[in-house]
């Protein structure tokens, strides 16, 4: 990078979720509450600036969103087209307008996404996403890469274990 800010996205899985055997809407279960909390926790602990946030709107998203915003003190949360699991990723990268927004959604659409930012292939496997785990990944116009993204970070709960 050279001396310019660099353009950061921030991407999370959203937290654990009962299985639809449970309940078809997919609440958030009490240990994908707590690894959220946690992830959030440490996000604030460490500074990290997370402009707003947006989400797919489905239930299990929109908790996890409400739970970064509530700990990292973000305002603006809204549900948005284009992050459900099956959505087109390459639709979804011309969303990707708001600099330090944090967006939340689901596999294998997250997967593919990140994949296709990094690498400019949508096959994925660029990274083993887990739940409530977030990606700082960042981008500016003088970079050498061919995708133009870089990973900055990654935190998972497994990380804060320790």
């Amino acid at each position: 990078m050279t001396g310019r800010l660099a353009n950061r996205f921030f991407f999370a899985q959203h937290g654990l979720a009962v299985d639809k055997s449970i309940d078809a809407e997919r609440p958030l279960s009490q240990e994908g509450i707590a690894q959220t909390k946690a992830i959030a926790e440490h996000l604030r602990t460490a500074g990290v600036n997370i402009s707003k946030i947006l989400h797919s709107g489905k239930l299990r998203a929109q908790q996890t969103a409400d739970i970064f915003a509530s700990i990292l003190a973000v305002d603006d949360v809204t549900a948005v087209n284009g992050f459900s699991p099956n959505d087109d990723v390459r639709q979804t990268k011309l969303q990707l307008t708001e600099e330090d927004a944090l967006y939340i959604g689901h596999l294998p659409h997250l997967d593919k996404l990140v994949s296709l930012l990094l690498s400019g292939d949508e096959v994925g496997g660029v990274l083993l996403f887990q739940n409530s785990a977030v990606i700082c990944i960042e981008t500016d116009d003088s970079s050498t890469k061919s995708s133009g993204y870089s990973i900055r970070w990654y935190l998972n709960h497994e990380l804060l274990a320790h």
